[in-house]
């Protein structure tokens, strides 16, 4: 069975802090603006959610942009990035104790934030049974669907007309484009008072098309120096592998092939993570992970925060959901993605971390190469790659652009972006939801 693809002990390396054990403090004004449980087409189960409404929008608030969170794992609840990267209040500690403090960087400054603890199975969203957990990206997909249905009608017409924004990392690079294009297929048949304002989708470092990806690590390693030629041609051939078991629609034995690679990878390099090559320790990694548990299973933090009484206590990873997905983790969203880009109305953003060997810069470029249902591709291929810089000149990455699709390399940083370069993350979503600067769809790269 493959392990989760979050990298929830990489989280904890780039955040880890003495966790200690006094109380972690929950301000009042770090709650959710709402939160709650969302109906999803299963007997007895639903979805929690937690919505963050915008602080400081510059848009009156019938068009103030909704961003979707969905999380990665599979299986990962979504108060990882909640609390540790894009929230309004993330989890830091101080000599004695962990406790939340405002996030300057958080993404519910000119847009509502709603986090979605999915698949069914994960976090305080609890299943009914082990077999009502979805084993499949169209399943989770539908209960994506009929969540945000259920919020968006909660919210009235107005809330309705928002423009809305999927958004997530990891292995979402597989359910956000299955959501996406969902939603697009499904719209034309609604009254229009029903139908979904989708205006594009955002995945950091994502698992979208894993036959094309699972053959990139070796080259990254090697061209970073982090292994020699002879390990190179040994892991390219278990590479080669996985790829052949994943192109013969052998998922089990495909997953369980990338994982040796991932696995003799790290041997070879001594990382406990491709996922960021310039963290070498995982000593502390469990600090922050007790206290994120401590503070979730509290019981007056439960209570505030809208959790029903019979939700399992809270963990970071669901094994349950890891188990029902196995055989998911090797399948493409490549389909999906490409109907999002010819979507009339819709925009794709790609960002990673250049320090991620997994499912980093090259990995993406590798599974873009194989968009063959978009005929922008070539214009895309050929526009040109512009050095992005922030304030006084400070290098944040580099952007690539052509038609609906934008493309970013951020600079130090590696799975975890706004871990990692909150500044960054911040003014790129910021500027690709609102179409503007480097980040638009209109016009060349600058």
């Amino acid at each position: 069975m493959a392990a989760p693809l979050w990298p929830v002990s990489l989280l904890l390396i780039v955040l880890a802090a003495s966790a200690g054990s006094a109380a972690t403090v929950f301000p009042r004004e770090a709650l959710p603006t709402k939160s709650g449980y969302l109906p999803i087409p299963v007997a007895n189960a639903s979805l929690y959610f937690a919505f963050y409404e915008a602080v400081d929008p510059v848009t009156p608030p019938a068009s103030t942009p909704l961003l979707v969170w969905l999380e990665g794992g599979p299986g990962s609840s979504s108060f990882l990035s909640n609390l540790f990267q894009i929230g309004p209040y993330i989890l830091s500690s101080s000599a004695s104790f962990a406790q939340l403090a405002p996030n300057p960087y958080k993404w519910n400054r000119r847009f509502g934030l709603l986090f979605l603890e999915s698949p069914l199975g994960t976090g305080y969203s609890p299943a009914p049974s082990p077999s009502a957990i979805p084993t499949s990206q169209p399943v989770v997909a539908e209960h994506v669907l009929a969540a945000l249905q259920s919020f968006l009608e909660a919210g009235g017409a107005s809330f309705r007309a928002r423009p809305l924004f999927l958004t997530g990392e990891s292995y979402a690079g597989k359910t956000i484009p299955t959501a996406g294009a969902l939603i697009l297929a499904t719209n034309p048949a609604l009254p229009e008072q029903q139908r979904i304002n989708l205006r594009g989708v955002a995945v950091g470092n994502g698992l979208v098309h894993p036959v094309a990806q699972v053959t990139t690590h070796a080259d990254v390693l090697y061209f970073a120096g982090l292994i020699d030629a002879k390990q190179r041609r040994e892991a390219a051939a278990m590479q080669a592998e996985a790829a052949a078991l994943a192109a013969a629609e052998r998922w089990g034995e495909s997953v369980d092939a990338w994982f040796r690679v991932l696995s003799w990878l790290r041997n070879a390099t001594g990382l406990p993570s491709l996922f960021d090559v310039a963290v070498d320790t995982s000593r502390e990694s469990q600090l922050l992970a007790g206290a994120a548990a401590e503070l979730l299973n509290d019981a007056e933090v439960r209570a505030a925060l809208g959790v029903r009484g019979d939700a399992p206590p809270w963990e970071l990873t669901s094994p349950a959901v890891v188990a029902a997905l196995n055989d998911d983790v090797m399948k493409s969203a490549k389909p999906q993605m490409e109907a999002l880009l010819r979507g009339a109305s819709t925009r794709v953003l790609l960002y990673e971390g250049i320090r991620d060997a997994q499912v980093g810069v090259v990995s993406v470029d590798a599974w873009l190469r194989d968009l063959d249902d978009w005929d922008g591709l070539a214009a895309f291929q050929d526009a040109p790659r512009a050095v992005w810089r922030q304030g006084k000149g400070r290098l944040a990455g580099y952007v690539q652009k052509h038609g609906a699709l934008v493309h970013a390399a951020v600079y130090a940083a590696g799975h975890l972006v706004p871990a990692a370069q909150g500044r960054a993350a911040q003014e790129m979503i910021e500027n690709w939801v609102f179409d503007k600067g480097l980040f638009s769809s209109g016009g060349a790269a600058e």
